[in-house]
């Protein structure tokens, strides 16, 4: 199993961080590229708990809870239905954390992930998704800190201001 971590301070305390990440209805107002999320089932929080996310009209994921960690955490497993990752991933999961570090909270988020028997596996995986998901996983965490401190729908452009070290009030927020 390979893993990619990403981690920054939030400026929200820890019962208030967890309002936020155990909120799931939400991932589109700070996931780049997603553009929806629906529940598929009544169930709206812990183990279980099943959305599906969109991130255009032909790409949409199906998103399980498979471990919830009360104001700690939670892991989500991508899959298609019944069909795992889309290739080249076997399986794909998702981990959102919260750890408080001498009174201040830090966002702990990390993708693992395995590979499907692929020709030049390792190989794809050093030069193209590994430095790949590394850098969507700091755009998410980096975009998540943002929502949670702004409570604003983070936009492509936004995450880019920020990113540059700008803090824009308009470009951050979204409908």
């Amino acid at each position: 199993m390979h893993a990619v971590r990403a981690e920054l301070p939030v400026d929200l305390d820890l019962t208030a961080a967890w309002r936020r990440l155990r909120d799931l209805s939400a991932p589109h107002l700070y996931v780049p590229g997603l553009t929806g999320a629906a529940f598929t089932g009544p169930q709206r929080v812990g183990v279980g708990t099943r959305r599906r996310v969109r991130a255009t009209r032909l790409l949409t994921l199906d998103e399980t809870v498979t471990e919830w960690r009360e104001a700690a955490g939670l892991t989500i497993r991508l899959h298609r239905g019944d069909r795992g990752p889309p290739p080249p991933f076997r399986t794909f999961l998702f981990e959102y954390g919260l750890v408080d570090r001498g009174g201040r909270t830090w966002l702990v988020n990390r993708a693992r992930y395995s590979l499907r028997p692929v020709p030049w596996g390792a190989r794809l995986d050093r030069a193209l998704l590994r430095p790949l998901i590394a850098r969507l996983l700091r755009d998410i965490t980096l975009a998540q800190k943002i929502h949670y401190e702004t409570g604003q729908r983070v936009t492509a452009a936004g995450l880019r201001a920020w990113k540059r070290g700008k803090r824009p009030s308009r470009a951050s927020k979204g409908s």
